[in-house]
């Protein structure tokens, strides 16, 4: 065959030849889960042409994403608060390369602190040379979310929308809803919470079965919650540690920290934070929000005395040990001798994992959430 012959017969099967054009349609992804690596992996399917559907168990999206709105003048993150790396990530999440999208930041550096230990209050004041952080200045992670993501793909999420079970159909796989719907669909990323997997809350054929599976068992996912109240005035300092100076300095996932979540903020309000989390069992988690309020209260009324009950206002409790669906803060210890990554690996090239256990060196963060979910579109689009 001459290039003549062969530049013909090109052509004309290029005109006569519909159903290769129709085998290039944009293939149907479904999401379970609508936190940061649900919303972050549906974006940059529907980015990429693809057509996708987000399944969310609960009746809001943005998963350990939350805001606390109305409380006081600025708005808090009643779940992940910090960035935890430079502005440029948020540019990151969403594409843009390495820019902080003109969302305003702080360079949050506490400068005073004390730590409570054998019934005294000490100065710490040195930890304000090796501690450092980024948070928004006067909106959320919610709020970046709300912003730059939700409006591209609010329509396509279906909420109170629990899976349970992800089975092949033919080449694809079907999601199976507890209230009897099935989705048929090409793939699936599932970025559900880690304990929603340890639980076998959603089931899987044996050819879609992760095979180690089971070792998720031997990764840690904590406890957790976070408290904020107001004052009246400002009795506390910047960071309130509990422990002598040498344990509050260990590496360990478990942290407590008593915190001026105004620290930086554009309010004259008086408003402290309680971040607890844990890899053990923690008792304060199963109080009701007024038992907890009141507990903490008598604990900080021992640090600092009746001021605390003169200048209290209001409070508010956010127990994610007892939100539905999460049950817990985040993925701590990794026990196994596998890395994450290969035991939540991709299953058949149809079912892929995302979120902040495969998060890598940013574990447990929420662009790490995000990055993980970028992973699996781009592994999607190479398939």
């Amino acid at each position: 065959m001459d290039r003549r012959t062969f530049l013909g017969l090109t052509a004309a099967s290029l005109i006569h030849a519909p159903s290769i054009v129709q085998a290039r349609q944009p293939k149907h992804v479904t999401v379970i889960g609508a936190g940061s690596a649900g919303m972050s992996a549906a974006f940059h399917l529907e980015k990429a042409g693809i057509k996708v559907t987000i399944l969310e168990a609960s009746n809001r999206w943005g998963g350990r994403v939350k805001r606390l709105a109305g409380f006081s003048d600025v708005p808090l993150d009643l779940g992940a608060e910090w960035i935890h790396d430079e502005p440029t990530v948020l540019g990151e999440i969403v594409g843009a390369g390495q820019t902080d999208l003109g969302v305003e930041t702080i360079d949050y550096s506490p400068q005073t602190f004390k730590f409570w230990h054998k019934g005294k209050l000490n100065n710490f004041n040195s930890l304000r040379h090796v501690y450092e952080e980024v948070k928004f200045l006067d909106t959320t992670w919610y709020g970046f979310f709300e912003r730059f993501v939700i409006p591209s793909i609010e329509n396509k999420i279906e909420y109170n929308a629990v899976v349970s079970d992800v089975q092949s159909e033919g080449d694809g796989v079907s999601v199976h809803l507890s209230d009897g719907r099935k989705i048929e669909t090409d793939k699936v990323i599932i970025t559900v919470p880690l304990s929603t997997l340890q639980r076998g809350n959603i089931a899987f054929s044996d050819d879609l079965l992760p095979p180690n599976i089971s070792e998720l068992q031997n990764v840690d996912f904590g406890r957790g919650f976070k408290v904020f109240m107001r004052f009246k005035e400002r009795f506390y300092p910047d960071i309130l540690l509990e422990g002598s100076r040498w344990s509050v300095m260990q590496d360990t996932w478990s942290s407590k920290i008593f915190y001026d979540a105004a620290f930086g903020k554009p309010t004259q309000q008086n408003i402290l934070g309680l971040f607890t989390v844990s890899d053990r069992h923690l008792p304060r988690a199963n109080l009701s929000h007024s038992e907890m309020i009141e507990d903490v209260l008598s604990e900080i009324t021992k640090i600092f005395g009746s001021v605390v009950r003169d200048a209290y206002i209001d409070g508010r409790v956010q127990n994610w040990s007892q939100e539905p669906h999460i049950m817990g803060s985040y993925s701590m210890s990794n026990h196994s001798d596998l890395d994450v990554t290969e035991i939540l690996a991709p299953v058949e090239g149809r079912v892929f994992f995302a979120g902040e256990v495969l998060g890598g060196d940013a574990q447990s963060t929420v662009h790490g959430a995000a990055f993980s979910a970028i992973k699996c579109v781009d592994q999607i689009k190479d398939s």
